[in-house]
C-alpha cells in the first residue's frame, strides 16, 4: 500500500465511504502524491496520449486562431490556459505569437491558472525565455478580456458516479469504502441526478457520471469574460450519447502505462481517471453566464477549418514541413484525435 492509498483508507476510517469525487481528487491531485502532482511526461513515456505530445503543430495551429480573434479586440488582452500541465502548450503559443505577430504579442499577457505548487515549478521552467510575460494565479479567474483555452481540462475534474435503480425507479450516488483492508465501491444514498426522458429505457445497474465541477467551472470562465472567446478541447458528449449502451462505471475510465484500466480503485495515484464531459451542461452554464455564441465540432473540423484559412494565407504560417504534416494528419484523422477529440467555442464580443 502506497502512501497515498493509506491516507484514502485513514480518511475512510475516520469519516466512513468517501463520495467517489473525493477519492479522485485524492487520487489525481493530493499534494506531492496525486497522478497529476507526479506525472510530468505524457505521450509515449507517459500513461496517456495528448494532442500537445503530437508536438510543436498543436500550439502553432491554435497560435494562428487565437491571434485572429485577438486582433478583433482593442488594448492590452490577455491569453489564459488552465489545466496547463508542463506548459508545453502555452509554451508553443506565445513562440507562435512572438514569431509572427510581434505586434499582437506586445499587448499580450499570459496567465496561467494553476493551484499546484509542483506544476507551477514545471510550467517555470519550460517558460524560462517568456519570463516578464507570463503570470501566475491559484485563485478563481477574474474578468478579462481575451482568449481562454482548456485543453484536456474538463475531463480531469473530479466527477460523481451513479447507478440507476430499475426496482426503485431512481438514481443512487457511489462512493468508496473499505472492506477487509481493500478499496471498494459502495452505495451512498439516493442521488437528486434526474435523465427524463431516458430513465424509463435505463436497465437496471446502468452507470454514468456527473461533472457538476466542470460545468460550473465553464460557466465561472464564460462569467468572467468580457470580449474574446472561451476555448476547450475535450472528450465531450451530447447528452443522449451517455444512454446509447449501457457502460460499466459510465464514460469513468482508467489509464495505466497506455493501458485502460477497468478498476478505477486500482494503482491509487499511479494511473489516470477521466470521464466524458456533459456538453449540454456545459452549454447550459456558458448561456447563463452570458456567452452570446458557441460553435461545436469534432477536433478534426476545429483544425481543418484552420487549415484552410493557412492555406489561403501561407506566408503567415511556417513552411509545412513533412514533419508538420505529419503531425497534422494525427491531429485531424478520425483513427487518431481527430474523432475523440471535440472543439467548443463560446464567445463575447
Amino acid at each position: 500500500m502506497n502512501e497515498l492509498e493509506q491516507q484514502i483508507h485513514d480518511e475512510i476510517g475516520k469519516k466512513g465511504p468517501i463520495p467517489f469525487s473525493r477519492f479522485i481528487e485524492l487520487a489525481l491531485y493530493a499534494p506531492n502524491l496525486g497522478y497529476y502532482e507526479k506525472q510530468r511526461e505524457v505521450g509515449q513515456r507517459g500513461d496517456f496520449y495528448t494532442s500537445v505530445s503530437v508536438g510543436n503543430l498543436f500550439g502553432e495551429l491554435l497560435g494562428f486562431q487565437i491571434a485572429r480573434w485577438l486582433d478583433e479586440l482593442k488594448g492590452p488582452v490577455q491569453l489564459l490556459e488552465a489545466g496547463a500541465h508542463d506548459g508545453r502548450l502555452a509554451r508553443d503559443i506565445l513562440s507562435f505569437l512572438r514569431d509572427w505577430h510581434p505586434e499582437l504579442y506586445e499587448r499580450c499577457e499570459l496567465l496561467l491558472l494553476e493551484p499546484s505548487d509542483i506544476r507551477q515549478g514545471w510550467q517555470q521552467e519550460t517558460l524560462a525565455d517568456f519570463k516578464g510575460k507570463v503570470k501566475w494565479s491559484s485563485d478563481e479567474v477574474a474578468d478579462f478580456q481575451g482568449v481562454f483555452i482548456a485543453n484536456e481540462l474538463l475531463d480531469a475534474f473530479p466527477v460523481e458516479k451513479i447507478r440507476w435503480d430499475e426496482k426503485r425507479q431512481a438514481w443512487f450516488q457511489m462512493g468508496v469504502g473499505m472492506e477487509e483492508g481493500r478499496l471498494v465501491e459502495v452505495i451512498l444514498g439516493e442521488s437528486l441526478f434526474r435523465a427524463d426522458p431516458f430513465e424509463g429505457s435505463v436497465p437496471d445497474g446502468c452507470e454514468m457520471v456527473e461533472n457538476v465541477g466542470a460545468v460550473n467551472y465553464w460557466g465561472k470562465i464564460c462569467s468572467a469574460m468580457q470580449g474574446g472567446r472561451a476555448v476547450a478541447l475535450d472528450y465531450f458528449l451530447e447528452r443522449e450519447e451517455f444512454f446509447l449502451s449501457p457502460r460499466e462505471n459510465g464514460t469513468l475510465r482508467a489509464y495505466h502505462q497506455h493501458q485502460r484500466v477497468d478498476d478505477i480503485l486500482a494503482n491509487v495515484g499511479d494511473q489516470d481517471i477521466t470521464a466524458s464531459v456533459d456538453l449540454d451542461g456545459v452549454l447550459t452554464a456558458a448561456r447563463g453566464a452570458g456567452a452570446e455564441g458557441n460553435r461545436f465540432s469534432s477536433q478534426e473540423k476545429f483544425f481543418m477549418d484552420i487549415f484552410g484559412q493557412i492555406t489561403a494565407q501561407p506566408e503567415t504560417f511556417p513552411v509545412w514541413t513533412p514533419e508538420r504534416t505529419r503531425q497534422f494528419q494525427t491531429l485531424v484523422h478520425p483513427e487518431h484525435l481527430g474523432q475523440s477529440f471535440k472543439a467548443l467555442e463560446c464567445w463575447r464580443s
